[in-house]
């Protein structure tokens, strides 16, 4: 639907949208800056300008004339691309040795005396010039003390601490391979990390003593590798660190193509596997974000999104140090906390995910609820889509503040769209920009793809507006997987990562909007979890015949999916544990998997699970009986 009207006030506190164009000097479009949709007033008197309003499947624009798009787009070999609309960043990446190059340099650059991290429940706080010590400092201990060397790889286990990224860097600044996993691990979690990504070592806090002694004795007697830990405790009370000798020159030496990071990743299907992060990647992936939302010390982040994740390791972590912000973390969450904390600390911007958006807002519409806020003015939103409901409701509480989001995976380190700073995203429902240099392409998907496993024909689909598969391609895309039977080339289509999410692109502002997921993987509050994981001890249970788990969402918060089991029966189950076979099962898993692995979804007695002539799991199609099912009856209340 499109049509011309005049509308006055420009304003951010209504939900529907402006896109205003940046023009240079010469009255050109200025390709350097995103053109911003911002919102507009109804009611107000300012200048008149024409737009015209546009209403694309459920959300309305209003867009100037001659507007010429969110993304660019061309054609190549008879493919639809989307591309970026800033410059490239390659020859800008290039005169980098390293991340570790980038980083230092850019830690050099902030004005003396400014905090780099803070931990928010105590105040203890490293500023930029202290940083670059204490990583040569960690550095020298894990070179003396524990033999690491170029191509080593060593477990980083820490909630959000000021050290952090000082022990990241350190084990990089050796050429070595910073692997990262959650501090909340239990011991077969953390030695199935460590068996995978081969880590020797493993740095982490005294608080997981007992899990990591756990893992070192189990790792042993499956694998016969000693592993030795570090604990950060320890580390803080060394005062005499004997150095690096000057012979030692890999950082030096470090190739661009040499992996820097090890991160874990479901990918498209399947067990988690180990994504290859190269020098390359990192640093291409933080020179964009610079681009896209440049900061500087006058900045003060709240870290609570964990820095084990790609998104907090790359865009917050790293993205904030490359432009000398000023960072907040908080090891645990709640609501009540992190609105002090932006209260104390007058924090300008959040990196977080839907959940905590959730929860920020439910506090906040509580009487009792008085904090002062009036000095945020990003919200950052990934890892889940973010709900209307949810977001409506938060600028009802926050009108002052700019809610965007980012999409990308950790394949691709892990940005492929996002928020543009001071460019608010023109709703919050689409992805913002595509990064420097990264290209896209939506893939008609056919009756025969379950899975993002399954062969594509890489056909684009027929008009811009259709749904499909998203493809991507750019510098920051991974080198590969770790293990050679974990199937790259599943993934891969003539240098195009497959990612498994469907989408589709706005005809009118090429504007990029992530409708779903063709890959099997439900994502639960930020965390990949794979089904078939959860099927492998499903089918141990002595009552399951058949099974099969897929991703439903609770009608009043879709930001995440609740993984969900759909269970046959054996038949010699007597009919009074039948009756009761819906809780016995989830009590099960509740038993045996971690919070994010649980079946949040419920459990469904079924006569018959989904499959095609060969036996395999359809899983879109269950995962769509499952969604009319709970609209009928409900969704579950399992506890």
């Amino acid at each position: 639907m499109f049509r011309t009207v005049r509308r006055t006030q420009f304003c951010r506190r209504r939900c529907t949208a402006f896109l205003s164009c940046s023009i240079n000097n010469n009255g050109n479009n200025n390709n350097n800056m995103f053109t911003a949709l911002r919102a507009l007033s109804s009611d107000a008197e300012a200048a008149a300008s024409d737009v015209t309003l546009s209403s694309y499947q459920g959300i309305e624009l209003r867009i100037p004339k001659d507007y010429p798009g969110v993304n660019k787009v061309r054609m190549e070999n008879g493919h639809r691309i989307y591309c970026s609309r800033y410059p490239s960043v390659i020859e800008e990446t290039k005169q980098y040795k390293g991340i570790c190059d980038y980083m230092f340099q850019c830690w050099q650059k902030a004005p003396d005396g400014v905090p780099a991290f803070t931990q928010a429940e105590t105040g203890e706080a490293l500023t930029y010039q202290q940083m670059r010590p204490v990583t040569e400092k960690i550095a020298s201990v894990l070179y003396h003390g524990y033999g690491v060397r170029k191509g080593d790889v060593v477990c980083l286990m820490l909630h959000n601490s000021i050290y952090y990224p000082t022990i990241a860097y350190g084990i990089i600044r050796l050429a070595a391979i910073t692997t990262t996993i959650n501090a909340a691990s239990n011991v077969e979690g953390l030695s199935t990390h460590m068996e995978i990504s081969r880590a020797k070592t493993i740095v982490c806090s005294r608080q997981t003593q007992e899990v990591v002694e756990g893992m070192i004795v189990h790792v042993k007697q499956q694998t016969g590798q000693e592993v030795r830990a570090l604990y950060l405790e320890d580390f803080i009370k060394m005062e005499h660190v004997e150095g690096i000798p000057s012979s030692y020159t890999a950082m030096e030496e470090a190739k661009m193509d040499d992996v820097a990071f090890l991160p874990f990743s479901s990918g498209t299907t399947g067990a988690p596997k180990g994504v290859q992060l190269t020098n390359w990647n990192l640093t291409v992936a933080v020179v964009q974000k610079s681009h896209i939302f440049p900061v500087s010390p006058a900045d003060r982040f709240l870290a609570v999104m964990p820095f084990f994740h790609i998104f907090g390791f790359t865009s917050i972590m790293s993205g904030g140090m490359a432009g000398n912000a000023q960072q907040f973390l908080a090891t645990r969450y709640h609501a009540d906390t992190y609105l002090q904390y932006v209260e104390k600390y007058k924090i300008t911007a959040g990196f977080v995910a839907p959940p905590i958006v959730s929860s920020l807002v439910h506090r906040m519409e509580q009487p009792s609820c008085k904090a002062d806020v009036s000095t945020l003015r990003y919200l950052m939103c990934s890892a889940a889509p973010l709900s209307q409901n949810i977001a409506a409701r938060l600028r009802k509480q926050m009108p002052h503040v700019d809610v965007g989001q980012s999409w990308g995976m950790t394949e691709m380190a892990p940005t492929v769209c996002t928020y543009p700073r001071d460019d608010p995203a023109m709703d919050y429902r689409l992805c913002g920009v595509l990064a420097p240099d990264t290209e896209l392409r939506v893939i008609k998907v056919d009756d025969s793809q379950q899975s993002g496993a399954d062969k594509s024909a890489g056909i684009d689909v027929e008009e811009e507006g259709q749904e499909g598969e998203i493809w991507v391609r750019g510098p920051q895309r991974m080198k590969g997987y770790l293990n050679p039977e974990d199937d790259y080339n599943a993934v891969m289509e003539d240098g195009w990562y497959r990612s498994g999410d469907m989408g589709y692109v706005r005809p009118d502002v090429k504007a990029i909007l992530i409708s779903g997921r063709l890959k099997e993987l439900i994502k639960y509050k930020g965390f990949q979890v794979s089904p078939p994981e959860i099927e492998a001890e499903l089918i141990k249970h002595p009552w399951v015949q058949d099974c099969i788990v897929v991703g439903v969402t609770n009608p009043e918060d879709v930001s995440f999916e609740n993984a969900r089991a759909l269970v046959v029966l054996k038949d010699h189950v007597k009919e009074e544990d039948r009756r009761q076979a819906e809780k016995v099962i989830f009590q099960y898993i509740k038993e045996v998997e971690p919070p994010h692995k649980q079946l949040h979804g419920g459990v469904h007695i079924v006569d018959e699970i989904p499959r095609n002539a060969t036996g395999k799991l359809l899983r879109r199609v269950a995962r769509q009986q499952e969604m009319d099912y709970i609209k009928i009856h409900g969704f579950p209340n399992f506890k």
